[in-house]
């Protein structure tokens, strides 16, 4: 799936990225259902963490994702989309209509089912993938992930969505 098709975005590798042609080690067909960050690893600066993310991660951690922001949080934060993204939930209106919706982003770390919870002492990282969601409602959300192939306007980084991938059927029995 193009990242920037019909869009003014570049597709410029990102300094400090895998070296050209490597792509780190996709997930097979598994009885678990997962996102695939197109090869793109999770973890700035580690080509060989993994690109992708257990559906059941991201459920277990997405069910706890604060409903709205609060000043003294960093996640959720708000994401404008200026990519823009095809994002299947409604996002947040602003009532005057001078700016453009606004949605609730968080992170989400495989191996993990506990939400990300930014600390001083930790100083855990939050790594590339995200939910997008609309505030008050953690239950409908778009799975992304922080796309070195994508730039915004304002010439940031930018996302990309992540592609769902089904259980593999089960076996039949002979």
């Amino acid at each position: 799936m193009p990242k920037s098709s019909g869009s003014a975005y570049t597709n410029t590798p990102a300094a400090g990225s895998a070296p050209p042609g490597y792509t780190p080690a996709r997930r097979t067909p598994t009885d678990s259902s997962y996102y695939d960050m197109d090869g793109i690893p999770w973890k700035e600066g580690d080509p060989n963490s993994q690109a992708w993310i257990y559906a059941r991660e991201v459920r277990a951690q997405q069910a706890k994702a604060p409903l709205q922001r609060t000043a003294r949080a960093k996640y959720p934060s708000p994401f404008k989309n200026a990519e823009p993204l095809p994002l299947t939930t409604p996002g947040k209106p602003d009532p005057t209509g001078n700016k453009p919706t606004e949605w609730l982003h968080h992170p989400m770390i495989p191996g993990k089912t506990t939400t990300y919870r930014a600390s001083a002492k930790s100083k855990a990282k939050p790594g590339g993938i995200r939910t997008f969601y609309t505030e008050g409602d953690n239950s409908k959300y778009d799975v992304g992930f922080h796309d070195p192939r994508v730039w915004t306007p304002s010439k940031s980084a930018g996302f990309s969505l992540a592609t769902y991938v089904p259980a593999a059927p089960p076996k039949p029995k002979t």
